[in-house]
């Protein structure tokens, strides 16, 4: 089938106000880094050019086969160094797509929940908990990663990554860097409570209007209070010990599983490791692009590796592969 655009994709065309797009077919070029031939494009409105190229995750990459081969390496615990070392580029360069991959992925995520939820919304039983690590120091700058999941189909709806104040029983050497810190960049405070709440919130705008929300976390007070904020009367909150054996039979195996595969898949999360994040927006990138090839990609498990937890929820109908899901553009509308 021919590529018919939907709408310009340069900022400033009428159309994008009017709504009204008029084009037209105008010759083709030759990609020189792949060879592939692209159909360009005049909008009738702005009288400028595209093809179909700008609406490709890839536009403007001079080695756009990266993509693939770094989003295997983002979901499969290779540092940063080792990728650029394998496929023979630059940190700069797996930094760069790392940023966009991550927002890309994260764009992904929130429209097919979108088309999911354009009816009467979800349905499900949901855990929430979360992960700590850190960024540069384990001790001073310690972080937070709330992962709130689907019980049934282990699909992962959302996350963030906060910060957490310095812990306690210092060295002199890291009270002195921790009063440092301080001076240059304010006393670190807790966001957990926010970005906790934030997940809630995010999880009321998913479920039905009306009926019955069934949370599922520890005994942590903090996730009562804002449950009880969000939902009110309409949650049904479980609470079970973090203490508890861990295994199958625990009610909160879901989520403890589903963090130590994120603990298993991101360099970045293994414990006490030179790989741990700098700085905490890159890891939020990262987490994203593991949760679209958890989801959308690979099976619940080792023994229905055709099913991924959005076809088991009924969030997608067939399974993606990575080219599909990175071929076109999360923002088509972007100059």
């Amino acid at each position: 089938m021919l590529f018919r655009p939907r709408l310009c994709p340069r900022l400033g065309c009428p159309s994008s106000s009017s709504g009204h797009f008029r084009w037209r077919r105008k010759g083709f070029y030759r990609r020189h880094c792949d060879g592939r031939t692209v159909q360009r494009f005049l909008c009738l409105e702005c009288r400028r050019f595209f093809s179909i190229q700008t609406f490709r995750l890839d536009y403007r990459l001079k080695k756009p086969h990266l993509h693939f081969f770094l989003f295997k390496d983002f979901v499969s615990k290779v540092t940063h160094r080792q990728s650029a070392r394998t496929l023979g580029c630059s940190r700069k360069t797996v930094a760069h797509r790392l940023e966009l991959l991550g927002e890309h992925c994260r764009e992904f995520h929130t429209r097919r929940l979108q088309e999911a939820t354009s009816g009467a919304g979800l349905v499900g039983t949901f855990q929430l908990d979360e992960l700590e690590t850190y960024e540069h120091s384990r001790r001073l700058s310690p972080l937070s990663v709330p992962v709130l999941i689907e019980r049934k189909s282990y699909f992962v709806l959302d996350t963030s990554v906060t910060t957490l104040p310095a812990r306690g029983r210092l060295s002199a050497a890291e009270e002195q860097r921790k009063a440092e810190r301080d001076a240059a960049r304010g006393k670190r405070k807790s966001g957990s409570r926010d970005a906790v709440t934030r997940s809630f919130e995010r999880l009321s705008e998913l479920c039905k209007v009306s009926g019955l929300v069934e949370v599922q976390t520890d005994c942590k007070g903090s996730y009562s209070n804002a449950l009880k904020l969000i939902f009110g009367p309409r949650c049904r909150h479980g609470r079970f010990s973090s203490r508890a054996k861990r295994d199958y039979r625990n009610p909160l195996f879901p989520i403890n599983h589903t963090l130590a595969m994120l603990r298993d898949g991101i360099s970045r999360l293994v414990r006490r490791t030179w790989a741990a994040s700098k700085l905490k927006e890159r890891l939020e990138r990262h987490l994203w692009i593991w949760i679209a090839w958890r989801n959308y990609v690979r099976g619940i498990t080792n023994t229905a590796p055709r099913v991924t937890p959005a076809m088991a929820w009924g969030i997608s109908r067939r399974r993606w592969s990575k080219e599909e899901m990175l071929a076109w553009r999360a923002f088509p509308n972007t100059d």
